[in-house]
């Protein structure tokens, strides 16, 4: 998308803050940005000489100045209107983590500004949308999951229940309590150890053979896929969600240009009046 040409008309300004804000070549450029500040911030955890660090301190500060810059070029965007910026929570992200950064105090405390160094970096986020999508789908699918969660937990619970009752007395070690028995069903869960588990518990019994493999389906199998199930519910509501905010997003930029347009055009309709007012044609 092309940058209109700057000039005295201070309309033009905010359609070529938008202009620039959506150029590729300008977001390809702010990722670059917020990678070199990743790179630069991982650089200062390991020991360097004092013009190194000076060094990484300066390319800290360039990049913070440049995330300065996007974020009040994404405020002049909205022209007349620009809390319209903050209706976006990756836009209120955006401003607190880079201008809490030159607050008197938070800059002083090294631990704060090391952790809105680091919250720099989450604006990754914002720069790839398939990452953005992943992240907006982890939130939604949390929710969704807590019912597969508790199914999980009572399923758990039970089945330990029943391995105490079968096997307490044959092999204490795994079920002496059912506390045992739940750190041995979650170990098959987490396919940590899972074959040892196993050959440990038959050589006391061969009767947990069964057990586990029936818990190992029901857990593997149906479990695990009413979770993925869940998830991938989530990922194509924010796929949908995302492009529903893709279009509006261009419906408003739009808007708002045929907004200033006509506000440009009353201004010179109300210049002009000024002037035939104040012209006297005989003088």
């Amino acid at each position: 998308m092309r940058v209109p040409t700057l000039g005295t008309d201070p309309s033009r300004v905010p359609a070529a803050c938008r202009a620039l804000l959506a150029n590729p070549r300008f977001q390809m450029v702010s990722m670059v940005v917020i990678l070199v500040n990743a790179a630069a911030l991982g650089a200062m955890t390991f020991p360097h000489s004092a013009e190194v660090a000076e060094f990484l301190h300066w390319v800290d500060y360039v990049c913070l100045g440049f995330f300065a810059f996007e974020v009040l070029a994404g405020l002049v965007s909205f022209g007349r209107r620009p809390l319209r910026f903050f209706k976006d929570g990756w836009n209120i992200f955006d401003f607190v983590i880079v201008f809490a950064s030159f607050m008197p105090g938070l800059r002083e405390n090294v631990t704060i500004l090391r952790m809105l160094r680091l919250a720099r970096i989450v604006r990754i986020f914002r720069s790839l949308p398939s990452l953005r999508i992943i992240l907006v789908a982890a939130g939604k699918a949390l929710p969704k999951s807590a019912g597969v969660f508790a199914l999980t937990g009572v399923v758990m619970y039970l089945w330990a229940m029943v391995g105490w009752i079968a096997f307490s007395s044959s092999d204490s070690e795994h079920f002496g309590t059912v506390g045992k028995a739940l750190l041995n069903l979650f170990q098959l869960v987490a396919f940590d150890d899972m074959g040892n588990v196993m050959r440990n518990s038959m050589a006391h019994n061969m009767w947990t053979l069964p057990y586990y493999l029936v818990f190992i389906l029901f857990g593997a199998f149906v479990l695990v896929n009413l979770l993925l199930g869940v998830v991938l519910a989530s990922m194509e509501e924010a796929q949908r969600l995302d492009d529903i905010d893709d279009q509006i997003s261009a419906d408003t930029a739009i808007i708002l240009e045929r907004i200033d347009k006509l506000q440009n055009t009353v201004d010179k309709l109300q210049a002009d009046q000024e002037r035939g007012r104040s012209f006297t044609p005989f003088q």
